[in-house]
């Protein structure tokens, strides 16, 4: 059987629901044993329930419906617990509020902490003397900021890496994956409406940039690739995007005329050479413009423009050269 990927939500829908309904599991039993029918059927429908949201997203994949499920369950079973059996029950509302921060975005999750919280207070109130609603209120205090402040922080830094996979570390232009799904998605516009779009590329490659690794160091190589995709990205529009394509390479992806790429390239071309490197350098790039032609593939694309750009290095260099149809 082929292995299916899942990600990081589906996941972690899926082993909530799995320990949820394992852990129920032998409750269910027990009360059915005790013939305590009215939680016996509150621990069935969470059996029954999570169970199914784990077959439901190894199934579809989809995590939505399911996070928001999983979340009533948990609020629901914590609540209705404590509501039938009294404060011994009260150890569920500690993982209910954990499980609500893994499932749903952490302000929401607060949110529901906050009012299921009250709810049981209130249900527990005249029951619990008051060191032991103050403990309750603590405890579920504290359980509360922990989890909020791992949610927060867990979110962040899955936005970071995110990030991170798809931008170069030193230009801060996209990387090649990010180029390569770019593409995909340019040649599928292209293909579905293609008297309504209209896109190009341009290959840009720095001319004799070894040298300034040879005779300047690498840090200093560095910094030029540095400033030059800063210098691209400064004139690109919202429609253009830039991407380190290797070493010296840039490429960019516009959804534009085939006029206004020419003028695009040129002015590239233009403001790289007229800026003043630090160290005195100075700086030429070759740049290769392909449009996009009916049913090709991306890398065919890429490869247009490729040929066009060494074309424009055997011409002379600093130079555009428009790729032929």
């Amino acid at each position: 059987m082929k292995y299916q990927k899942r990600s990081s939500e589906e996941q972690i829908v899926m082993s909530i629901s799995a320990a949820a309904a394992l852990c129920i599991l032998p409750f269910l039993i027990i009360r059915i044993y005790n013939q305590d029918w009215h939680i016996a059927l509150l621990d069935f429908v969470a059996v029954a329930t999570t169970t199914s949201l784990l077959a439901y997203v190894y199934f579809t994949k989809r995590t939505l419906l399911a996070r928001w499920v999983l979340s009533i369950i948990c609020i629901g079973i914590a609540t209705g617990t404590i509501w039938l059996k009294g404060p011994e029950q009260i150890v569920w509302v500690y993982p209910a509020i954990i499980c609500l921060f893994f499932i749903i975005p952490p302000n929401l999750a607060a949110l529901l902490c906050v009012i299921t919280v009250a709810v049981i207070g209130c249900l527990l109130s005249s029951d619990m003397s008051m060191l032991d609603n103050v403990r309750f209120y603590f405890s579920t205090l504290i359980t509360f900021i922990f989890s909020y402040a791992f949610s927060d922080r867990m979110l962040y830094q899955q936005a970071q890496l995110l990030i991170l996979s798809y931008k170069d570390p030193l230009t801060g232009a996209g990387n090649r994956r990010a180029m390569e799904e770019k593409l995909i998605e340019f040649v599928a516009q292209q293909r579905q409406q293609p008297a309504d779009n209209s896109a190009c590329l341009l290959l840009i490659d720095l001319d004799e940039f070894k040298k300034i690794n040879d005779r300047q160091g690498h840090a200093c190589g560095d910094d030029v690739l540095a400033q030059t995709a800063a210098l691209i990205e400064h004139i690109l529009n919202p429609n253009q995007h830039l991407f380190r394509f290797g070493g010296e390479e840039f490429v960019v992806l516009a959804s534009n005329t085939l006029e206004q790429t020419i003028a695009l390239a040129e002015n590239i071309r233009q403001t790289v050479n007229d800026f003043p490197f630090e160290q005195g350098i100075r700086i030429t790039v070759s740049i290769g413009l392909a449009e996009y032609q009916s049913d090709e593939t991306g890398f065919e694309w890429l490869g247009r423009a490729d040929t066009a750009m060494y074309q424009a290095k055997s011409a002379g260099r600093d130079l555009c050269c428009l790729a032929a149809s």
